[in-house]
């Protein structure tokens, strides 16, 4: 699960790719899991070697078991001889033959020894189960902690790409109307350039006709002032628009870069989003519980 985390992090996109707290904490615990299983399989190694070794105390008091009841038997059958017994026969030299291999004393001492050596396995298996119980434990504990404390940090990050993601569609919402307002003052401004064409035609109409007019009559009288004052402020009125038309549709060009900018910031937050509260925490609910962790279930 914490390896598959990290992968599946690995597809998050540009900014958002960084060696986080999360990242942090999956990778120790993967080494947390890790530490664990190599902990694990060294008392898996020491509890086979005592499962050896309690078969082969047990197979020796086996043994010594059944060579006593044989021994009982044989005893038993010498005891009930009798003069009159059925299979009974002269074994000449026998007397001389002495195929004893131990002495009461050994004898003794090999049963003991039998016994002393199956209570140090039963002693060493029983500290081993304890080992093994105690190390179940800790192992559990130590995994779920880490488990917990990765959980945290998702959570965390999960907050802050959830509040920066909001944030992003504020800054659209208002750019998006910055736009809008910024469309409608190029189309008002469009329409009074337009509107100032008629005036304009009218005025430099006028005094193309008044050029006509013959001989002294081609007089700089206060109307010839006025139409060439009013074409002089109608011109400067459309430069001061045309000017302000260009910084409007400025403006609109930065805004849609914008707006472009933020729409790709928005993806890569919601990628990011989709990969750690879809993907991993959705993986992480399957996490074992601590009783299995124990090895209980």
């Amino acid at each position: 699960v914490a390896q598959e985390c990290l992968y599946h992090r690995e597809k998050r996109m540009s900014i958002d790719l960084v060696h986080d707290d999360v990242e942090k904490q999956l990778l120790q615990e993967v080494d947390c899991i890790k530490s664990c299983q190599e902990r694990m399989r060294r008392h898996l190694d020491r509890t086979a070697a005592q499962l050896a070794s309690n078969r082969a105390a047990q197979h020796e008091l086996e043994r010594d078991i059944s060579d006593k009841q044989s021994a009982f038997r044989i005893d038993d059958k010498c005891q009930n001889l009798r003069n009159t017994s059925d299979g009974i026969g002269y074994y000449r030299g026998v007397e001389r033959i002495d195929a004893t291999i131990s002495v009461p004393e050994t004898w003794a001492k090999f049963t003991d020894d039998n016994i002393l050596r199956s209570q140090s396995e039963r002693a060493a298996s029983a500290k081993l189960r304890e080992d093994v119980e105690n190390l179940l434990n800790v192992t559990s504990n130590e995994m779920w902690n880490q488990f917990n404390r990765v959980n945290v940090m998702f959570t965390n990050r999960i907050s802050e790409s959830a509040d920066a993601k909001n944030k992003l569609q504020s800054h659209l919402a208002k750019t998006l109307q910055e736009i809008f307002q910024t469309e409608m003052t190029i189309e008002a401004i469009k329409k009074a350039i337009k509107d100032k064409m008629a005036p304009m035609r009218v005025a430099q109409t006028r005094l193309d006709e008044r050029t006509r007019r013959p001989n002294v009559e081609l007089c700089r009288d206060t109307a010839q002032i006025r139409l060439v004052h009013e074409v002089q402020e109608i011109d400067d009125t459309i430069q001061v628009l045309q000017q302000r038309l260009r910084e409007a549709e400025d403006t609109l060009q930065m805004l849609v870069h914008t707006k472009a900018n933020l729409e790709h910031d928005l993806s890569i937050k919601a990628n990011s989003l989709f990969i750690d509260q879809e993907k991993c925490m959705g993986m992480r609910k399957s996490f074992p519980s601590t009783p299995r962790l124990v090895g209980y279930t």
